[in-house]
């Protein structure tokens, strides 16, 4: 059987094919299937959301492609139209009047009122409006989401200027004709505006006169079929004072025209004929212009109608929190957070999430390719629900719609989407419930052998239910065989074991189960993919207060086989369940532990600066101290070679002992760098000396020695500009200066390692960038650099932390 086709009642039939005659012959069947699946639901609030009602129409009788080529260009223009709507480049309203009677009427030579050519001029202002809102998205390049699509469809729309202009010329914002339609009209209405004047100062004339007061029965001016009349008592109506026009509903006032007054009202009529004839000349014209355009408007209604419906669709897209799926050719279903449409609107009218779902079936990469999905669980705990928003799916597909879903998904091109869902007991018919799921089978399985290749999407709910259990399950699982060899997929949900054991062994056939909470005893709607469900009957029935005893026979009766089932089946569910919690349990303890990971990190980070920071800091007082102490020292040596006396010498000695400890009292107390300052004496003066001292005599400022590594050290940082300092080409104090600039910032900026550039040249500055390195205390350890490093020309350095 294939679906109806939807089409604009407008437009005409297209011809089936032959194949498609033969499957649509019974289109009360083919309606009841998309009953099935909520389909006419569905199309109502797609419909609710159309602008016009020709709009609105054409959603009811939704089309539905015939090809995947078809489906997915329908697709990519509700995707363009979902850009706009996001990036708030709202379209102008497309609720446009219905003027199809309107063009029938000018056609055939009739004249239209005021009122049907104004709907006309609105029809053609919502034409212009969307002709100029989607050509200017084609100047603004760039400024939009690509709406190409949308563009093309909208171009197509006719320019109607002068149909609008004549319209804005010929009514005013009452629907009135105006003064200025037409030279002969202004002429016309200026000579009535100036007779009637007359005419009702002659009528006030007479109703002051002694001929006419004493007769009146009010003393006013009124008009009885466009003429000028006066109120006289009804008992006067035969004097002969003029003619009688009307009488008052009590018969007490007769209005009659003076004889006067005759003359003039005649020429105020004839005026008024002459304005009517004008009018309507004008409307004719107008209607005329209009028929000449009437092919073109037809067209135009057919290009809005088409942007009303994609609107309609994309607002139905967002509102649903639909996506744009992945086109398949083949029978496939990989549907990733899957929700019912109507479901998901309820619930976002009432703010409250929808529970996903993924549905997987067919060839998807990474799952067994089984074609039948075999859905159990407890009753009331969303099997059916699922199986509509399954067949849901492959429909919105069809319709060139967003389905609800998660991005990623895939679906494949159902030709025939066939379901057996709900009761179908039908008293006319003399059906059962029973009876009528046969009879639907039955045509489900002559419809998807008949479809040939097409692919079929065959949805069953509760599979043979509702008669003997034994005979049930044997046609059920005869009814499912003979479906898998079909083309296509079939998803049943059933209670039937038989039905559950179908995978062992079959590769065509997979389990799925509905999630139920062990400890709430509730659903929770959640699909679980690739173990069977239980029907948790007996927990049910436990907590709905049935005796223990009972419970007690039920189990017995059930016998043990059954009752095996169960167990094994509740086992592999709590545990399940407990891998999930402990799973869930391992991701937040996961979240956590980078978390106060980060957070030390980026305490270690602060720490490990402001250490270095108070250790240049340290070094700049040392170096201060000791360039002080040194020019100190110089002027106490120059005075102790200046001597000619133990005694002077002394004195300078002495002086010397104060100035190392002046010295010694100006370092910082907690000092990086290691110096023994007991002797510094000794070492300050033999070094202003030039005097070597001993091995027990001289103190020295000692720092943490470099290692020297021999075989490559594993430094785990890649080389790059940011990382190498290149020092080929400068003098040996240049480069020195440079490489400890250089190591200072490297440290600063948390640096692992980096790469020394010294080349090989002469040997010398690699010699001595070397021996620097050596007793730096920003370096931990160096080699020379390996193979892809530059050998020996280079100098790999780990960065002390």
């Amino acid at each position: 059987m294939a679906l109806p086709e939807y089409r604009d009642r407008t437009s005409p039939r297209k011809s089936l094919s032959r194949r498609s005659q033969v499957l649509s012959t019974d289109e009360d069947k083919l309606a009841r299937h998309l009953g099935f699946l909520d389909w006419p639901e569905v199309i109502l609030r797609l419909a609710e959301r159309a602008d016009s009602e020709h709009g609105r129409a054409a959603c009811r009788a939704l089309p539905l492609a015939q090809s995947r080529a078809e489906a997915l260009a329908l697709m990519a223009e509700v995707t363009e139209m979902v850009g706009l709507l996001v990036a708030r480049a709202n379209p102008p309203p497309l609720g446009f009047p219905d003027i199809e009677a309107h063009l029938d009427a000018v056609e055939k030579g009739a004249a239209l009122g005021a009122d049907e050519l104004r709907q006309i001029a609105t029809f053609c202002e919502v034409g212009q409006g969307a002709r100029r809102f989607f050509a200017n998205l084609a100047d603004a390049s760039g400024a939009t989401p690509g709406a190409s699509g949308l563009i093309h469809i909208a171009a197509a729309l006719g320019t109607h200027e002068h149909l609008i202009e004549v319209a804005r010329e010929t009514f005013d914002a009452a629907g009135g004709i105006r003064d200025s339609a037409s030279p002969d009209l202004f002429r016309l209405r200026r000579e009535r505006d100036q007779l009637a004047g007359r005419a009702r100062g002659e009528a006030e004339r007479l109703l002051r006169s002694p001929t006419f007061a004493p007769y009146l029965q009010d003393e006013f001016v009124t008009l009885r079929a466009d003429r000028f009349v006066l109120p006289l008592k009804a008992s006067f109506k035969s004097m002969g004072l003029g003619i009688v026009h009307d009488t008052s509903g009590s018969g007490e006032t007769v209005f009659l025209e003076p004889a006067a007054m005759v003359e003039l009202n005649n020429r105020l009529k004839v005026v008024e004929i002459d304005i009517r004839r004008e009018c309507r000349r004008i409307l004719e014209d107008l209607a005329a212009t209009v028929a000449g355009s009437a092919e073109s408007l037809r067209a135009d209604r057919a290009v809005l109608s088409r942007l009303d419906v994609i609107a309609a669709k994309a607002r139905l897209a967002q509102d649903t929190g639909a996506t744009p799926v992945e086109l398949d050719d083949g029978a496939v279903l990989d549907l990733r957070g899957l929700r019912h449409p109507l479901l998901a609107l309820h619930r976002r009218e009432a703010r409250r999430p929808v529970v996903e779902n993924d549905v997987v079936l067919g060839e998807v990469p990474g799952r067994s390719g089984a074609r039948v999905l075999v859905i159990s669980g407890p009753n009331a705990g969303g099997k059916t629900v699922l199986l509509k928003a399954v067949g849901l799916a492959a429909l919105m597909v069809r319709a060139g719609m967003h389905v609800v879903a998660a991005p990623g998904t895939r679906v494949g091109f159902f030709h025939h989407v066939l379901a057996d869902i709900g009761d179908q007991q039908s008293v006319m018919g003399d059906l059962s419930t029973f009876s009528a799921h046969l009879a639907n089978l039955a045509g489900i399985i002559e419809a998807a052998t008949a479809a040939g290749s097409d692919n079929v999407l065959a949805l069953l709910d509760e599979l043979m239910a509702g008669t003997h259990p034994d005979q049930g399950a044997a046609l059920a699982r005869a009814t499912l065989e003979r479906l898998a060899d079909l083309p296509g997929l079939v998803i049943t949900t059933t209670h039937y074991d038989s039905l559950k054991a179908l995978t062992e062994g079959d590769a065509r056939f997979r389990n799925a189960g509905m999630e139920y909470d062990l400890a709430a005893l509730s659903p929770t709607f959640r699909l679980k993919d690739g173990l069977p469900g239980r029907s948790y009957a007996l927990d049910i029935a436990a907590r709905m207060g049935m005796p223990d005893g009972v419970l007690d026979r039920a189990r017995e009766l059930l016998g043990g086989s059954t009752l095996g089932l169960e167990e094994v089946l509740r086992g592999l569910e709590e545990r399940a369940q407990t891998l999930a919690r402990a799973e869930a349990a391992l991701d937040d303890a996961r979240l956590e532990l980078e978390r106060r990971a980060g957070e030390e990190h980026a305490a270690a980070r602060k720490l490990v600066a402001r250490e270095r920071e108070l250790a240049l800091g340290a070094r700049d007082e040392v170096e201060k101290a000791v360039r002080q102490a040194r020019e100190a020292i110089a002027e106490v040596v120059a005075e102790a070679r200046k001597a000619r006396s133990v005694r002077e010498i002394s004195a300078a000695s002495d002086k010397l002992d104060k100035t190392a400890r002046a010295v010694q009292s100006g370092l910082p107390a907690h000092d990086p760098l290691t110096l023994d300052v007991s002797k510094l004496k000794e070492a300050l003066a033999a070094r202003a000396l030039g005097v070597k001292s001993g091995p027990q005599g001289l103190a020295k400022v000692t720092r943490p020695q470099a290692v020297v590594a021999a075989d490559p050290i594993p430094v785990m940082v890649l080389q790059s500009r940011a990382n190498t300092c290149d020092l080929r080409g400068m003098r040996v104090d240049e480069a020195l200066a440079k490489v400890e600039a250089y190591l200072d910032q490297s440290v600063l900026d948390g640096a692992d390692a980096v790469f020394i550039i010294h080349g090989h040249g002469t040997g010398v500055l690699r010699k001595v960038v070397r021996e620097y390195l050596a007793t730096s205390h920003y370096v931990e350890r160096f080699r020379a650099g390996g193979a892809g490093e530059g050998g020996d020309g280079v100098s790999v350095v780990t960065v002390r932390g």
